[in-house]
């Protein structure tokens, strides 16, 4: 995937707005993390159990915007947020963005990315305090 603009785009940009509501959202992502993770095992085939696994991991994304209180309406916005301020500062570990973008090309088997989603949602309920 195409690296997305910088963050700064992002912040001037209409894509990203903050929203102090977004907080009470979090437990709402991780738990949808969890039964979309949960529910990946029993899709019809390999192809849908992955997919099953990324929507996990999207969630895991949408949790850790939403935990510092903004919205958007663009993945390569969350892309940016995760790389540059997440990873960046050193509170998320690279590897999960990796895994995620993995996910979303639909590469890798379906436990490998399940064990990657199950990776995910524990590093951010560490992250967001869970």
């Amino acid at each position: 995937m195409m690296r997305s603009p910088g963050l700064h785009y992002w912040v001037e940009s209409p894509h990203l707005f903050r929203d102090p509501s977004t907080a009470n959202l979090v437990s709402k992502d991780l738990e949808k993390a969890e039964k979309l993770l949960k529910e990946a095992p029993s899709r019809k085939d390999a192809m849908e159990q992955v997919n099953g696994a990324y929507q996990s991991m999207y969630c895991c994304m949408q949790a850790l915007l939403h935990s510092i209180q903004y919205k958007t309406t663009h993945m390569r916005c969350i892309f940016t947020i995760v790389e540059d301020y997440f990873i960046a500062k050193g509170i998320l570990e690279s590897v999960h963005l990796n895994n995620f973008l993995r996910g979303l090309k639909i590469e890798g088997t379906p436990q490998e990315n399940a064990q990657a989603a199950e990776a995910m949602i524990a590093a951010v309920k560490k992250i967001v305090g869970k």
